[in-house]
């Protein structure tokens, strides 16, 4: 097996959790033995590509034998898929929890946003499944669509219950939504997935990306909700 890259204190890192669970003496051997696989997956994509990633590298990583594998997974995309659907559960858990009690609409978008940041470079790996392999793993583009979806139709229904006027309509801020969310997606890959280095150079701290996303963010949705909401990212 390589060395095992992750850290017990590194809570941001969804296979931190699989590993805890594949030690957890409380479970059964059958979920402990699919954590594993499922933990295993993961730290090898913090290292390779999809692409190269095999069930045989999976079984040396977990060491286990391929056929214990598939006597939980069909395949290796089958097994991809199942830990993207739960890593999207975790990423939703935590973004929801982060934004939870804020006093404005600012707060709530800075707060979601350095959770997502957090989240998306201590997860390089798996954010680089959901983003970068549509062509050869069309399963992440589903995957990923639904978050965005439901993500979305949050947005759209806190602004709803908020907005000052009848304008704009729900598609309108939708729209914007849509297209902020890939901005943030492209933005944070070229910081954490790409390295470009002169994005990198620009972008700054992780306290700097946020408070740059959250600008725009606010910026963009300034004419539908009141100045309280807004706070002075908007002004």
């Amino acid at each position: 097996m390589t060395k095992n890259a992750t850290t017990p204190g590194d809570a941001l890192a969804y296979r931190t959790l699989l590993l805890g669970q594949s030690e957890d003496a409380g479970l059964r051997k059958g979920p402990r033995t699919q954590a594993r696989i499922r933990w295993a997956a993961c730290e090898l994509l913090e290292g390779m590509s999809l692409d190269a990633l095999t069930v045989q590298d999976i079984g040396r990583q977990a060491g286990i034998a391929q056929g214990t594998l598939y006597q939980y997974f069909g395949s290796r995309n089958e097994l991809v898929a199942a830990v993207l659907h739960d890593f999207i559960s975790f990423l939703r858990e935590r973004m929801l929890a982060a934004a939870a009690g804020s006093a404005s609409f600012q707060e709530s978008v800075a707060r979601s946003t350095r959770t997502y940041c957090e989240l998306f470079r201590a997860n390089r790996g798996l954010m680089k499944c959901l983003l970068n392999h549509f062509d050869t793993f069309p399963e992440a583009r589903a995957i990923l669509g639904a978050f965005n979806q439901e993500w979305i139709d949050l947005v759209v229904s806190a602004m709803r219950r908020q907005q000052r006027a009848a304008r704009p309509t729900a598609r309108d801020i939708r729209r914007r939504a849509y297209a902020l969310g890939g901005m943030v997606d492209q933005y944070l890959a070229a910081i954490y997935l790409y390295e470009d280095r002169h994005v990198v150079a620009t972008a700054g701290s992780i306290k700097e990306v946020v408070a740059t996303l959250t600008a725009i963010w606010c910026r963009a949705f300034a004419d539908i909700l009141p100045a309280a909401e807004m706070g002075p990212a908007a002004r």
